[in-house]
């Protein structure tokens, strides 16, 4: 005959029920710490990188690598700080194209995420005011990181499909990043300037919006960046 399957007593039972739920606490209480962790590590990653960014950017001046020893940037970055090139350009980029204060919140992926949005549109746009119309029902404030980058995809195939016109040089895009980035060190930390592409044949515009109070700090920029040129 099979053996009869034993039940717990009553005070058995409750006592298991009693350490089991004390172990769901001690997780639920971990988890939670580890969430905290977590979100607290990724703020400090973000603001080391800033940070990192900064730094990059000043090392990519002329003429700093050759001062170093080195025939430009990519091989500053290559031999004398072991990193790719590409990847400090992204991080530079980061610096470049928004505050310190909304990389800080949306996390490098997002940041990366909304500059590739902004790039990926037709309008003059800036990762901190994406135009409406490649938005639709998303609010960049809240999307995901994968959300984002979809919308991206899709501008870039609407790109694909329409007859190709005149586009901003590279140079044209590093006087407005440069241009941007005197504005901020000035003061001018929400100031933003991008090159806007006009008819075949002519030269790009520079949009610029800047606070109102801060025209000085644009004067400033602008003679900065036109010595540099």
């Amino acid at each position: 005959m099979a053996a009869k399957k034993s039940k717990l007593t009553p005070v058995l039972a409750k006592r298991a029920s009693v350490l089991a739920e004390a172990a769901r606490a001690r997780l639920s209480k971990q988890a939670r710490e580890d969430i905290a962790l977590v979100k607290r590590r990724k703020t400090e990653f973000t603001e080391a990188l800033y940070d990192l960014g900064e730094a990059l950017l000043r090392l990519r001046k002329d003429p700093i690598p050759k001062l170093l020893g080195d025939r430009g940037f990519s091989d500053l970055c290559q031999r004398g700080l072991d990193l790719s090139p590409t990847n400090a350009g992204k991080v530079i980029e980061i610096v470049e194209r928004l505050p310190r204060r909304d990389a800080l919140k949306w996390g490098k992926e997002k940041a990366h995420a909304l500059i590739e949005l902004a790039d990926a549109t037709p309008a003059a746009d800036t990762p901190l005011k994406i135009d409406a119309k490649a938005l639709g029902e998303v609010d960049p404030k809240r999307a995901t990181v994968r959300e984002l980058q979809a919308l991206a995809q899709k501008e870039r195939g609407k790109k694909k499909a329409a007859p190709r016109g005149r586009t901003t040089t590279k140079e044209e895009r590093e006087l407005a990043a440069r241009l941007q980035s005197a504005l901020r060190k000035s003061g001018a930390k929400t100031a933003t300037a991008a090159a806007v592409a006009t008819k075949p044949g002519a030269p790009a515009k520079l949009r610029i919006e800047v606070p109102s109070d801060r025209l000085d700090d644009l004067r400033g920029a602008i003679t900065a960046v036109h010595r540099r040129r």
